[in-house]
Protein backbone atom coordinates (compact mmCIF):
# COMPACT_ATOMS: atom_id res chain seq x y z
CA UNK A 1 0.00 0.00 0.00
CA UNK A 2 1.21 3.46 -0.88
CA UNK A 3 3.62 5.12 1.61
CA UNK A 4 3.00 2.43 4.21
CA UNK A 5 5.58 -0.23 4.91
CA UNK A 6 5.71 -3.17 7.25
CA UNK A 7 9.02 -2.18 8.76
CA UNK A 8 7.09 0.35 10.87
CA UNK A 9 6.17 -2.43 13.22
CA UNK A 10 9.80 -3.46 13.42
CA UNK A 11 10.87 0.09 14.18
CA UNK A 12 8.33 0.26 16.99
CA UNK A 13 9.45 -2.83 18.83
CA UNK A 14 13.16 -2.33 18.26
CA UNK A 15 13.31 1.35 19.12
CA UNK A 16 10.92 1.51 22.07
CA UNK A 17 12.05 -1.68 23.77
CA UNK A 18 15.78 -1.22 23.28
CA UNK A 19 16.61 2.44 23.05
CA UNK A 20 14.65 3.64 26.06
CA UNK A 21 17.15 1.94 28.38
CA UNK A 22 20.28 2.98 26.49
CA UNK A 23 21.33 5.48 23.85
CA UNK A 24 21.13 4.39 20.24
CA UNK A 25 24.33 3.62 18.41
CA UNK A 26 24.67 6.45 15.93
CA UNK A 27 25.44 5.28 12.41
CA UNK A 28 25.11 7.23 9.22
CA UNK A 29 22.51 6.04 6.73
CA UNK A 30 23.84 5.11 3.30
CA UNK A 31 22.71 7.28 0.43
CA UNK A 32 20.56 5.63 -2.22
CA UNK A 33 22.82 3.89 -4.75
CA UNK A 34 26.11 5.04 -3.18
CA UNK A 35 29.44 4.40 -4.93
CA UNK A 36 31.06 1.02 -4.39
CA UNK A 37 33.74 2.53 -2.18
CA UNK A 38 33.09 5.43 0.16
CA UNK A 39 35.88 6.91 2.24
CA UNK A 40 35.32 7.57 5.94
CA UNK A 41 34.11 11.09 6.48
CA UNK A 42 36.42 13.74 7.84
CA UNK A 43 37.37 17.39 7.36
CA UNK A 44 38.09 18.32 3.77
CA UNK A 45 41.66 19.33 2.97
CA UNK A 46 42.00 23.09 3.34
CA UNK A 47 43.64 25.13 0.63
CA UNK A 48 45.50 27.03 3.36
CA UNK A 49 46.68 24.33 5.80
CA UNK A 50 47.49 26.52 8.78
CA UNK A 51 44.23 28.48 8.64
CA UNK A 52 42.21 25.31 8.06
CA UNK A 53 43.79 23.56 11.00
CA UNK A 54 43.13 26.54 13.24
CA UNK A 55 39.50 26.71 12.18
CA UNK A 56 38.96 22.99 12.73
CA UNK A 57 40.45 23.20 16.23
CA UNK A 58 38.17 26.12 17.08
CA UNK A 59 34.92 24.75 15.61
CA UNK A 60 35.09 20.98 16.21
CA UNK A 61 36.34 20.32 19.75
CA UNK A 62 33.12 18.54 20.68
CA UNK A 63 33.46 16.14 17.77
CA UNK A 64 36.95 15.04 18.83
CA UNK A 65 35.82 14.73 22.44
CA UNK A 66 32.79 12.65 21.43
CA UNK A 67 34.97 10.33 19.36
CA UNK A 68 37.30 9.81 22.31
CA UNK A 69 34.39 9.02 24.61
CA UNK A 70 32.91 6.55 22.15
CA UNK A 71 36.26 4.82 21.76
CA UNK A 72 36.43 4.37 25.54
CA UNK A 73 32.87 3.20 26.10
CA UNK A 74 31.98 1.39 22.88
CA UNK A 75 35.06 -0.34 21.47
CA UNK A 76 32.99 -2.53 19.19
CA UNK A 77 31.56 0.43 17.26
CA UNK A 78 34.21 3.11 17.68
CA UNK A 79 35.37 2.73 14.09
CA UNK A 80 31.89 2.79 12.56
CA UNK A 81 31.76 5.56 9.98
CA UNK A 82 29.89 6.40 6.81
CA UNK A 83 31.46 3.46 5.01
CA UNK A 84 28.19 1.70 4.26
CA UNK A 85 28.19 0.63 0.63
CA UNK A 86 26.88 -2.19 -1.54
CA UNK A 87 29.43 -4.97 -2.06
CA UNK A 88 27.43 -5.81 -5.20
CA UNK A 89 24.00 -4.97 -6.58
CA UNK A 90 22.20 -7.07 -3.95
CA UNK A 91 24.50 -6.92 -0.90
CA UNK A 92 24.47 -4.18 1.72
CA UNK A 93 27.77 -3.98 3.62
CA UNK A 94 28.87 -1.69 6.46
CA UNK A 95 32.56 -2.38 7.08
CA UNK A 96 32.78 0.03 10.02
CA UNK A 97 30.16 -1.92 11.95
CA UNK A 98 31.17 -5.25 10.48
CA UNK A 99 27.82 -6.28 9.00
CA UNK A 100 26.54 -7.43 5.62
CA UNK A 101 23.24 -8.79 4.30
CA UNK A 102 22.12 -9.82 0.81
CA UNK A 103 18.65 -9.44 -0.70
CA UNK A 104 17.22 -11.86 -3.26
CA UNK A 105 17.35 -10.93 -6.92
CA UNK A 106 14.55 -8.53 -7.77
CA UNK A 107 14.03 -7.18 -4.23
CA UNK A 108 14.27 -3.44 -3.60
CA UNK A 109 16.37 -1.32 -1.23
CA UNK A 110 14.30 1.43 0.37
CA UNK A 111 15.71 4.95 0.32
CA UNK A 112 16.09 6.92 3.54
CA UNK A 113 13.39 9.34 2.33
CA UNK A 114 10.90 6.49 1.98
CA UNK A 115 11.88 5.17 5.40
CA UNK A 116 11.23 8.54 7.01
CA UNK A 117 7.91 8.94 5.19
CA UNK A 118 6.83 5.57 6.54
CA UNK A 119 7.72 6.50 10.09
CA UNK A 120 5.82 9.78 9.79
CA UNK A 121 2.73 8.00 8.45
CA UNK A 122 2.37 5.47 11.25
CA UNK A 123 -0.89 5.45 13.19
CA UNK A 124 -0.28 4.98 16.93
CA UNK A 125 -2.58 3.35 19.47
CA UNK A 126 -0.47 4.33 22.48
CA UNK A 127 0.71 7.92 22.97
CA UNK A 128 3.48 7.01 25.41
CA UNK A 129 4.88 4.38 23.04
CA UNK A 130 4.71 6.86 20.17
CA UNK A 131 6.69 9.40 22.20
CA UNK A 132 9.37 6.83 23.14
CA UNK A 133 9.86 5.71 19.54
CA UNK A 134 10.00 9.23 18.10
CA UNK A 135 12.41 10.49 20.76
CA UNK A 136 14.70 7.45 20.79
CA UNK A 137 14.30 5.94 17.34
CA UNK A 138 17.48 5.10 15.46
CA UNK A 139 17.25 4.85 11.67
CA UNK A 140 17.60 1.34 10.24
CA UNK A 141 20.90 0.37 8.64
CA UNK A 142 18.99 -0.97 5.66
CA UNK A 143 15.43 -1.83 4.62
CA UNK A 144 14.57 -4.25 1.81
CA UNK A 145 11.14 -4.73 0.20
CA UNK A 146 10.03 -7.47 -2.14
CA UNK A 147 8.13 -5.16 -4.48
CA UNK A 148 8.63 -1.66 -5.78
CA UNK A 149 6.46 0.90 -4.02
CA UNK A 150 3.70 1.88 -4.30
CA UNK A 151 2.28 -1.62 -3.80
CA UNK A 152 -1.48 -2.21 -3.40
CA UNK A 153 -1.28 -4.36 -0.27
CA UNK A 154 1.29 -5.48 2.33
CA UNK A 155 4.79 -5.43 0.87
CA UNK A 156 7.13 -8.07 2.39
CA UNK A 157 10.01 -6.24 4.06
CA UNK A 158 13.27 -6.71 5.96
CA UNK A 159 14.68 -4.16 8.41
CA UNK A 160 18.05 -4.16 10.20
CA UNK A 161 19.05 -1.86 13.05
CA UNK A 162 21.99 -1.71 15.48
CA UNK A 163 21.54 -0.32 19.00
CA UNK A 164 23.33 -0.44 22.33
CA UNK A 165 22.57 -3.43 24.52
CA UNK A 166 19.80 -2.12 26.80
CA UNK A 167 20.95 -4.04 29.87
CA UNK A 168 24.35 -5.59 30.44
CA UNK A 169 24.35 -9.31 31.13
CA UNK A 170 20.70 -9.90 30.15
CA UNK A 171 20.26 -12.79 27.67
CA UNK A 172 18.83 -11.75 24.28
CA UNK A 173 15.89 -14.11 24.85
CA UNK A 174 14.83 -12.07 27.90
CA UNK A 175 15.24 -8.78 26.02
CA UNK A 176 13.02 -10.07 23.20
CA UNK A 177 10.36 -11.19 25.68
CA UNK A 178 10.26 -7.70 27.17
CA UNK A 179 10.07 -6.22 23.67
CA UNK A 180 7.00 -8.24 22.73
CA UNK A 181 5.28 -7.14 25.95
CA UNK A 182 5.75 -3.53 24.84
CA UNK A 183 4.40 -4.33 21.39
CA UNK A 184 1.09 -5.50 22.74
CA UNK A 185 0.35 -1.90 23.68
CA UNK A 186 0.44 -0.98 19.99
CA UNK A 187 -1.07 -4.22 18.66
CA UNK A 188 -3.57 -5.65 21.20
CA UNK A 189 -4.25 -8.73 19.05
CA UNK A 190 -0.55 -9.69 18.90
CA UNK A 191 -0.06 -13.43 19.40
CA UNK A 192 2.90 -15.79 19.14
CA UNK A 193 3.15 -18.13 16.18
CA UNK A 194 6.54 -19.30 17.45
CA UNK A 195 7.48 -18.50 21.05
CA UNK A 196 10.66 -16.62 21.97
CA UNK A 197 13.54 -19.09 21.71
CA UNK A 198 17.31 -19.38 21.56
CA UNK A 199 18.80 -19.60 18.05
CA UNK A 200 22.04 -18.77 16.27
CA UNK A 201 22.57 -16.12 13.60
CA UNK A 202 25.89 -16.42 11.76
CA UNK A 203 27.12 -18.56 14.64
CA UNK A 204 26.19 -15.99 17.32
CA UNK A 205 23.81 -17.02 20.15
CA UNK A 206 20.66 -14.98 19.51
CA UNK A 207 16.92 -14.83 20.21
CA UNK A 208 14.03 -15.37 17.79
CA UNK A 209 10.23 -15.19 17.76
CA UNK A 210 7.44 -15.10 15.19
CA UNK A 211 4.27 -13.12 15.91
CA UNK A 212 1.03 -12.26 14.15
CA UNK A 213 -1.04 -9.11 14.57
CA UNK A 214 -3.18 -6.69 12.58
CA UNK A 215 -2.03 -3.42 11.02
CA UNK A 216 -4.70 -0.75 10.53
CA UNK A 217 -4.26 1.63 7.61
CA UNK A 218 -7.15 4.02 7.17
CA UNK A 219 -10.30 1.91 7.10
CA UNK A 220 -8.43 -1.25 6.08
CA UNK A 221 -7.10 -4.10 8.21
CA UNK A 222 -4.01 -6.11 7.22
CA UNK A 223 -3.23 -9.41 9.00
CA UNK A 224 0.56 -9.42 9.38
CA UNK A 225 3.22 -12.00 10.20
CA UNK A 226 6.59 -10.86 11.58
CA UNK A 227 9.78 -12.76 12.39
CA UNK A 228 12.18 -11.07 14.86
CA UNK A 229 15.80 -11.72 15.81
CA UNK A 230 18.06 -10.08 18.41
CA UNK A 231 21.77 -10.70 17.80
CA UNK A 232 24.12 -9.42 20.54
CA UNK A 233 27.75 -8.57 19.89
CA UNK A 234 29.68 -7.03 22.75
CA UNK A 235 27.98 -3.83 23.87
CA UNK A 236 25.65 -3.63 20.88
CA UNK A 237 22.98 -5.80 19.33
CA UNK A 238 21.63 -6.15 15.83
CA UNK A 239 17.88 -6.36 15.41
CA UNK A 240 16.47 -8.06 12.34
CA UNK A 241 12.79 -8.03 11.44
CA UNK A 242 11.07 -9.67 8.48
CA UNK A 243 7.38 -9.03 7.83
CA UNK A 244 4.71 -9.96 5.32
CA UNK A 245 1.09 -11.07 5.03
CA UNK A 246 -0.14 -14.10 6.95
CA UNK A 247 -1.14 -15.99 3.79
CA UNK A 248 -0.98 -15.81 0.01
CA UNK A 249 1.93 -15.60 -2.46
CA UNK A 250 3.71 -12.81 -0.54
CA UNK A 251 4.29 -14.76 2.69
CA UNK A 252 7.91 -15.03 1.44
CA UNK A 253 9.24 -17.62 3.91
CA UNK A 254 11.86 -18.95 1.48
CA UNK A 255 13.11 -15.47 0.63
CA UNK A 256 13.29 -14.48 4.30
CA UNK A 257 15.30 -17.61 5.08
CA UNK A 258 17.65 -16.84 2.19
CA UNK A 259 18.19 -13.32 3.55
CA UNK A 260 18.78 -14.60 7.09
CA UNK A 261 21.33 -17.12 5.83
CA UNK A 262 23.21 -14.31 4.06
CA UNK A 263 23.83 -12.29 7.25
CA UNK A 264 27.51 -11.90 8.14
CA UNK A 265 28.61 -10.25 11.39
CA UNK A 266 32.23 -9.72 12.40
CA UNK A 267 32.88 -11.46 15.70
Amino acid sequence: MKRFYLFLFLAAWMFSACSTTGDSVKTEEPAENPPAEVQATGPEPATEPEAGQTEMAETQPETAEAQTEMAETQPETAEATTDAAPADDNTFQHSGIGFSITKPEGWQTMSKEMVQASRDAMKWNDEQLEKMVKENGNAPLVVFTRHQEPYPTLNPSVSVTVVNMPMEGVPPKDVLKMSTDVLKRQYPDLAFVEEVQDVQVDGIPSAYAKVKYTIAAGDQQFPTLTRMWLVPRGKVMFTLGMSGPQDGPDVSEESFQQILDSVKIEK
